[in-house]
């Protein structure tokens, strides 16, 4: 028998909540699930980016600003969604249905300069996999900026290098998600570009200590 036609009695409004939307139902608190939701049903379906501060939210929802505080830190601890700007936040691809419109034409560039700088340090051992070049493509579309991403690379191998120089065991870095922490760290610091400069120094020379100190053992990092 052939089933009726579903028929929609709103042709629009309405948003493709599929398998990201379970997704998100099982592993979200309740605050969290429902700022969620109401950021899908709002968010421009081209770019997954929505403009709003905590008080518009709070107001909108009609909750005070604590409970969206707590609900958006979750939401972004988690990877639902990132914050682009000061007020604009953007639904990760994880988490939305549609295909973003927006930064697909340089996103092949950025990968491959994402995946050059990567590779560079000598502490790192990465075959920069499918997932580390999806992963690529998400920082693309939240903003991070290729310097922003330096930045990271630097201050990452930096620690890295004093923590295997001080005896801890000579782990090298093996994918793209070990900087994502220190990424969100270095576009919350407000620092002069000086001190990235010093902070890049510091990573050179590091490595060339671990590198005479070690000789062929740290051959394999490369």
């Amino acid at each position: 028998m052939s089933r009726t036609q579903l028929v929609l009695k709103q042709s629009t409004g309405w948003f493709a909540a599929g398998w990201q939307f379970g997704q998100a139902l099982g592993e979200l608190s309740d605050a969290a699930f429902k700022l969620y939701a109401w950021l899908c049903l709002n968010a421009d379906r081209h770019t997954g980016q929505l403009q709003s501060t905590v008080g518009e939210l709070s107001s909108t929802l009609k909750k005070p600003d604590p409970w969206t505080e707590s609900a958006l830190r979750e939401l972004i601890e988690r990877g639902v969604c990132w914050r682009m700007e000061a007020d604009v936040l953007e639904i990760a691809d994880q988490y939305w249905p549609y295909q973003r419109q927006a930064l697909r034409a340089k996103s092949k560039d950025y990968v491959g300069e994402v995946r050059r700088m990567l590779l560079a340090p000598a502490c790192v051992r990465c075959r920069f996999t499918p997932a580390d070049e999806r992963l690529a493509q998400d920082l693309h579309q939240r903003g991070v900026s290729l310097e922003q991403f330096q930045r990271a690379i630097w201050l990452g191998c930096a620690r890295k290098y004093v923590a295997m120089l001080n005896g801890q065991p000579a782990m090298p870095i093996t994918s793209l998600r070990y900087f994502t922490g220190l990424i969100v760290e270095v576009r919350q610091t407000e620092t002069p570009d000086s001190y990235w400069q010093h902070v890049r120094s510091k990573a050179d020379q590091l490595e060339r200590q671990w590198l005479q100190r070690h000789g062929r053992d740290a051959a394999p990092f490369r």
